[in-house]
């Protein structure tokens, strides 16, 4: 009898380590909700997204800049900020572009619905994001378009433009808007032999293609692990910009590094190019911000 219990005695002392273990034991953390991505195919606004004078390409959601004349600052903003530019800018870029509207076209929307669904089954992105067929409040919407801005009488640099919004800050019910800008090789020139537009715009569709794949990669990176954001990471810019035709000089803060791209981002709600920008090496002259005097 005394065997038998001092049997079970020993059994009994034996199992507790066992429940202890169990008990000490913490759940992992369950892993976040995928977020919500619906992509929009109704364009950029005119009213805010676009500067006065450029040209809309008929049936698609590219733009063409950079031709205007007249004041620099009609180029900086939106309807909304500068409303005196002539219709004769529109015009202007309509004579450039109306015989070969057919070599401009590029489904962007469409496009980028493919490649997301691509990318969204990769490893880095894999259960991070659904891709969403119908608007959500929840989710971040996002708008592509292309613009094609002349940086001289012949050559043009496009760009592919993501427009995001984003859930509103707290404390406000407004929604966040960033803005992500792709633009890959030098100007090159619209039409002729060796153009963008020669052979059906084959050139200009095979540089979309890439550079759609890099803004897509750049956003839903930012989006799912942000890029730090330095105040005081503050760098004097200047060279080619989209939608303005001219080198000009700007203030931009420095995001780091995206594969082999410079990450800089020019603040202020209601510029044009207002945004997060990937840049190749040597596209932009980028020099250290000088604080005056």
């Amino acid at each position: 009898m005394r065997i038998l219990l001092l049997a079970a005695a020993l059994a009994g002392l034996a199992a507790q380590p066992l429940r202890a273990q169990a008990s000490d034991t913490v759940a992992s953390p369950a892993a976040p909700p995928p977020l919500g991505l619906f992509i929009d195919g109704k364009g950029p606004n005119g009213m805010s997204d676009l500067p006065m004078g450029v040209k809309r390409i008929p049936d698609s959601n590219i733009v063409v800049s950079g031709h205007q004349k007249g004041g620099a600052l009609g180029l900086l903003f939106g309807v909304v900020g500068m409303a005196i530019q002539s219709s004769a800018n529109t015009d202007a870029g309509g004579k450039r572009t109306n015989d070969i509207q057919d070599a401009l076209r590029f489904d962007v929307t469409g496009r980028a619905r493919e490649l997301t669904t691509s990318i969204l089954a990769e490893k880095p992105f894999e259960g991070a994001y659904t891709l969403l067929t119908e608007e959500s409040p929840t989710a971040v919407s996002m708008v592509p378009y292309i613009v094609l801005t002349f940086v001289n009488e012949t050559d043009v640099r496009p760009y592919i433009v993501l427009k995001t919004k984003l859930e509103p800050e707290a404390g406000s019910k407004k929604p966040r808007t960033i803005k992500y800008f792709c633009c890959e090789g030098p100007a090159m020139p619209l039409t002729g032999a060796g153009s963008l537009t020669e052979n059906n715009g084959e050139k200009l569709k095979a540089l979309l293609n890439t550079e759609l794949d890099t803004a897509l990669r750049l956003m839903l990176t930012d989006r799912r692990q942000p890029f730090a954001r330095d105040d005081e990471a503050r760098l004097d810019i200047k060279g080619s910009l989209p939608f303005v035709g001219k080198p000009l000089k700007w203030r931009g803060w420095d995001l780091g590094n995206f594969k082999d791209y410079r990450l800089l981002e020019f603040r202020g709600g209601i510029m044009v190019f207002g945004g997060v920008h990937a840049v190749e090496p040597g596209a932009l002259e980028i020099t250290p911000y000088v604080k005056k005097k």
